[in-house]
């Protein structure tokens, strides 16, 4: 795009160039050309007035006489009663004549070579040469500039749309600068939401599925196993069918509790911190809330690009709907471990309890922690109660041996 830009601007410059340079070229040319001539035919009017008086009184004069009238590299010729007076010499080549309008009888021409108009003209033209690649220069650096400036943009769309490929559904495009722009964002990041809400809305009917299935699936074995020792064949072909159920049912709670979150790779999350801080910070400012932020990093650690960032946007969305006061955001190493707490000043929660499906403080539906959990669970990594009142909120991760 950036190349396509600065390629069309040129050509708009070039063309604007050659539709109004080349004219103005040969304006300026034939204007240098005529000034020349009139100067030729101001100095032929100089020498018949000098003259006049000669003509007057019948006195006759030389090529000698006209002398003082010459310049250098100029011809000066005089024509009256059928003689021609010439003096002074011009360089071989193109040359420019001026006659005089006046005079008593006698014609003055003064002729002189055209070099000096050529090279008067030949300096217009490198002037405007000079200008032109000055004025298409001038554009193609502001269209490299504009370009830079519509491109930023599009690569963070792709960025954000290369999180969300990955699995990392707290993508955000925010704003962008530019209107239309901004409108691909806005429709990116209400994908994003939607595409997040569908996937859990996906992973809890699997968990809700799975644990239904499980109870009745582990009665009907138990009770297939009583009738084994009939070693009937329809009991053992029964007995495999139950394994092939249960094996199904492991598969889905396994779906369940991890989902794909794309593949495990090295993150900082301390800078995972801060970008969500900063992407939170206009949503607690409307509310009235204070978000801090206190991260101490770096805080290496090997898990998916979404999971950990889903939990931590669960945590901070419970603290702004359900918690109280200011929401502190820290993170830190302890034992080993890299963790990230959200912690708030509001009444708190009620145990750990509240990360049982279906068990909140206010009018939800109480899946967002049990989720948030099974998310970080996924990673190798815990996410507990630290504290009830108020309430803290910890994600504790392995770290890794080495630093980012």
């Amino acid at each position: 795009m950036r190349r396509r830009l600065v390629a069309t601007t040129v050509l708009i410059a070039l063309a604007a160039v050659l539709v109004l340079g080349v004219p103005l070229g040969v304006v300026e040319s034939r204007r240098v050309r005529a000034d020349e001539n009139a100067r030729l035919e101001r100095e032929a009017d100089e020498v018949a007035a000098a003259i006049d008086d000669r003509i007057e009184r019948d006195r006759r004069f030389a090529a000698a006489d006209l002398a003082p009238f010459v310049r250098p590299g100029q011809r000066v010729s005089v024509s009256y009663r059928g003689r021609r007076i010439a003096a002074g010499r011009v360089a071989a080549g193109e040359t420019l004549s001026g006659r005089s309008g006046g005079g008593r009888g006698a014609m003055v021409t003064v002729t002189a070579a055209a070099g000096d108009v050529t090279r008067r003209r030949r300096e217009v033209w490198l002037l405007i040469a000079l200008l032109a690649l000055a004025g298409t220069a001038a554009a193609a650096g502001l269209a490299l500039l504009q370009a830079r400036r519509f491109a930023r943009p599009l690569q963070r769309l792709t960025r954000t749309s290369t999180r969300l490929g990955a699995g990392d559904f707290s993508a955000r495009a925010g704003s962008l600068g530019f209107p239309e722009f901004d409108r691909v964002g806005e429709a990116l990041d209400a994908s994003a939401a939607q595409i997040a809400q569908l996937v859990g809305r996906q992973r809890e009917f699997a968990a809700n599925v799975s644990h239904q299935l499980r109870s009745p699936l582990t009665a009907l074995r138990l009770r297939l196993e009583t009738l084994e020792s009939g070693d009937g064949e329809d009991v053992r072909a029964a007995l495999a069918v139950a394994d092939r159920l249960e094996r199904t049912v492991t598969d889905l709670l396994a779906l369940a509790g991890a989902g794909d979150l794309g593949e495990p790779r090295d993150l900082d999350l301390a800078d995972l911190a801060r970008r969500h801080a900063d992407e939170w910070s206009p949503v607690f400012a409307r509310a009235g809330r204070d978000l801090a932020v206190s991260v101490q990093g770096p805080l290496a650690a090997r898990v998916s690009a979404g999971g950990v960032a889903q939990a931590l946007d669960v945590l901070l969305d419970n603290a702004l709907r359900h918690g109280g006061g200011r929401v502190r955001l820290e993170g830190r190493r302890s034992d080993g471990r890299s963790v990230l707490a959200v912690s708030d000043e509001g009444p708190g929660v009620a145990g750990e309890d509240i990360f049982e499906r279906h068990v909140s403080t206010a009018a939800s539906t109480g899946l967002g922690l049990p989720l948030a959990r099974a998310l970080v669970e996924a990673d190798g990594g815990r996410l507990v109660l630290a504290g009830a009142h108020p309430a803290r909120f910890e994600i504790r991760i392995p770290a890794r041996r080495h630093q980012l």
